[in-house]
């Protein structure tokens, strides 16, 4: 039985899609799915030195790995009103925003990317793992943090204001929904193994929809906010019909972030 090495990230969306084959619901016959769980970042920087065969990056990364992995067409995170936002304590004037003191959740990360391509930051930027941002606009670190995956749903109660929807600006400037993560699979291990693997998404996906319960244990030990609400909102939000299949607009989508980076 062949290894095949799986890099997710421990969010809710992610989980939620990958925990009927973590758990062993799905029959994977002819390999064995070993998967690790880490931040997006991280997936990014280990899938531009060739560390996994199946792995989920960001829509942003693309552009460094395709000539080595190949576009899956299920499991992403792609859409409308689902980006990455402007947060801070107090309210901001858009053009002071370049000039301010700026958290991102990685510099490979489409939420860095999107920051990057509408406001043109001048001033300083730090790298954070995504659940440290709000901290560290509390603790006055940064004046401004890039929000992403759990933590767009929760910061209003840590008293903070949204300043930004880089989703919704990307959106109103390409008519195109926002596409955030994508999973891809290695070119060395063929077409055929990429199909396979798309397939077996999709029934992992049609279990979780089924037996949500099979698997909430394991999206719940993994998420960063444990309130039932925040996960569920976090998954109603980011797996959608672009996760099952990408369809035309979502590969468009695609194509026309990476044309960009």
């Amino acid at each position: 039985m062949k290894k095949i090495s799986v890099g997710i990230s421990p969010c809710p969306n992610d989980t939620f899609v990958f925990g009927a084959l973590v758990k062993g619901y799905v029959d994977t016959k002819d390999y064995e799915l070993d998967f690790q769980l880490l931040d997006v970042e991280k997936l990014n920087e280990l899938s531009q030195k060739d560390v996994f065969d199946v792995v989920k990056i960001s829509v942003a990364n693309y552009k460094l790995i395709k000539d080595k992995y190949f576009l899956l067409s299920s499991g992403a995170a792609l859409g409308k009103g689902v980006g990455p936002i402007a947060v801070s304590k107090n309210k901001i004037d858009l053009k002071e925003i370049p000039y301010k003191r700026i958290g991102i959740p990685g510099r490979f990360t489409t939420a860095a990317f999107l920051f990057n391509y509408f406001f043109k930051p001048k001033g300083e930027i730090h790298e954070y793992p995504y659940n440290r941002i709000i901290d560290a606009i509390l603790k006055e670190e940064i004046d401004i943090g890039i929000l992403i995956h759990e933590t767009r749903f929760v910061y209003q109660s840590y008293g903070l204001v949204k300043i930004a929807d880089l989703g919704t600006m990307w959106e109103e400037h390409t008519s195109l929904p926002v596409p955030l993560g994508i999973i891809v699979s290695k070119k060395s291990l063929g077409e055929d193994f990429s199909s396979w693997m798309e397939n077996k998404i999709r029934e992992s996906l049609k279990f979780a929809y089924s037996n949500k319960e099979k698997i909430w244990d394991f999206i719940k030990e993994n998420a960063q906010e444990m309130d039932d609400k925040t996960i569920n909102s976090h998954i109603e939000t980011f797996v959608n019909s672009y996760t099952y299949d990408l369809k035309e607009e979502g590969k468009r989508a695609i194509l026309r972030l990476i044309q960009e980076v």
